[in-house]
């Protein structure tokens, strides 16, 4: 069985980053973000970016930042697999598909 990356690797956000390995909290991150904001529009330029802006930058380097692979889960499935004892319900796998695509449309 071969597992993939459902987006190849690639993020809508990768190239969003709010601090270069900072540890801090986020919103110390987002307080020094603002300062920066307000100190460039001193030079002539004005930047915006809102909160909501940076959270979500702050989320896709957490989700960035995890492990791809739950390698125990993934072992448990692949020896279920090998043994032919591996039987998913369909029925629960529908409904999380049906869940998830109205969840997408409320948006």
């Amino acid at each position: 069985m071969d597992i993939k990356k459902i987006l190849g690797g690639v993020s809508p956000y990768s190239r969003t980053q709010v601090d270069k390995g900072d540890s801090t909290s986020a919103s110390s991150r987002l307080e020094r973000a603002k300062t920066r904001v307000r100190s460039t529009s001193a030079e002539g330029d004005k930047v915006s970016v809102s909160s909501d802006a940076l959270l979500v930058a702050e989320a896709a380097k957490t989700a960035e930042e995890s492990p791809d692979v739950r390698v125990d889960r993934v072992e448990a499935l692949r020896q279920q697999v090998q043994s032919g004892s591996y039987t998913p319900d369909s029925r629960k796998i529908a409904e999380k598909l049906v869940q998830s695509d109205l969840e997408f449309l409320r948006g």
